[in-house]
């Protein structure tokens, strides 16, 4: 084994029903929070069969950041989608691959199609 400080790390939430709608019903004035790719605020991303909403962070955190962006994601989450079930225990933390394989991997809806469904 070994370390990777390099590898990116995503603080999400799966992508539900709930969330689903409360995103799809979200104000344009407020999509710039997760609609761009390269979003400094949230991102969808494929988890196989599964869509998830979070953050993309460099790795090699300190312990104290991790609360820090665990109330940042739940922020957003609740001004971009309030209906929604946006809670500390549901968030996971994954490492991110960031080949190019991963955007074709089952699951994955480009950017753009206003679909962030759930399977």
């Amino acid at each position: 084994m070994r370390l990777l400080p390099s590898q990116k790390l995503f603080f999400g939430l799966k992508i539900d029903s709930k969330m689903r709608e409360g995103l799809g019903s979200t104000t344009p004035g407020n999509r710039h929070y997760f609609d761009d790719p390269n979003s400094p605020y949230l991102r969808v991303l494929p988890n196989g069969d599964e869509q998830w909403i979070g953050k993309l962070v460099e790795g090699g955190l300190a312990p104290g950041e991790v609360e820090d962006i665990q109330r940042n994601v739940l922020s957003i989450l609740n001004r971009i989608a309030p209906a929604a079930r946006a809670s500390a225990a549901a968030m996971r933390i994954f490492s991110v691959d960031e080949s190019p394989a991963i955007l074709n991997s089952p699951g994955y809806t480009p950017r753009g199609s206003n679909d962030y469904g759930d399977s």
